[in-house]
């Protein structure tokens, strides 16, 4: 049974890490299991629906861009709000049958965690004295861009795979701004965050407790406080600065699995 204040716990963490390149899922699910005992089905059964929590946070704070994307407000709206719809559809095709089938380890997926990592203080350096780089916009994102963004973000349902993560980095090596790149992430999050956790609520007949309660909502007030200051800090800090640090985040993420391994 979860307490009042691990619910609070749970959901704190995962609207601050929800935003990071570290896995919101992968240490959500080590630290449900080290602290609970609960078995690691359960925990990512209870991480993946506190994305309902995050995708909310996402949704108010883009709320004025995400009614605009709704209604279509001109061309450039309706196109990204087709890429939108079929990034989503591309994410489920994927992470179902991740999520059914494969029952992939944290292992593995902290070596992609680690790859991502890699992948953004390279992507930094290279950029180091070129701060006119990286300007492109969401009107210039193409399918094929779309369609990767997709697929990355289905395998994030690997414990251990940052989505954020995944999709900021394939973004950020496409060429965008930090800023820019952050926002297309955090966009295409919203419907894949509630279709995957009113999926799992269907597909495993998840029972909504107060606990799981608490924890979205709690999850959705951290989260809206936490994007909000990572999207100011990343208009203000330089590019490839942006991208180290993250990168070094996403590194640092693999230090709680790595003291499990070692502990046990």
């Amino acid at each position: 049974m979860v307490t009042v204040m691990e619910a609070v716990v749970f959901g704190a963490l995962q609207g601050v890490l929800e935003w990071l390149p570290v896995s919101s899922e992968g240490n959500l699910v080590l630290l449900m299991v080290a602290w609970l005992g609960l078995s690691p089905s359960e925990t990512l059964r209870s991480a993946v629906l506190l994305h309902l929590g995050t995708g909310a946070a996402a949704l108010a704070y883009y709320r004025a861009e995400v009614v605009r994307i709704a209604l279509g407000v001109d061309e450039g709206y309706r196109r990204l709000r087709l890429l939108l719809m079929a990034m989503t559809l591309v994410t489920g095709a994927v992470g179902l049958p991740v999520y059914l089938l494969l029952n992939l380890s944290l292992a593995q997926g902290e070596a992609l965690l680690a790859l991502t990592g890699l992948a953004l203080v390279a992507t930094g350096l290279m950029q180091r004295g070129r701060e006119g780089a990286g300007r492109r916009g969401s009107d210039e994102l193409s399918w094929a861009e779309a369609l990767g963004l997709g697929v990355v973000q289905g395998l994030s349902i690997i414990p251990g795979l940052s989505r954020s993560g995944v999709t900021t980095t394939l973004l950020l090596l496409r060429g965008y701004s930090p800023s820019e790149s952050l926002r297309v992430s955090f966009l295409i999050s919203i419907p894949a965050s509630f279709a995957a956790s009113l999926g799992l609520m269907l597909i495993e007949d998840v029972a909504v407790t107060q606990a799981s309660l608490i924890s979205v909502s709690v999850a959705a007030l951290v989260g809206f406080v936490a994007l909000g200051a990572l999207v100011r800090v990343a208009e203000r800090v330089s590019f490839w600065k942006i991208c180290v640090g993250l990168g070094a985040v996403a590194l640092l993420g693999l230090v709680p699995g790595l003291l499990d391994r070692l502990v046990a």
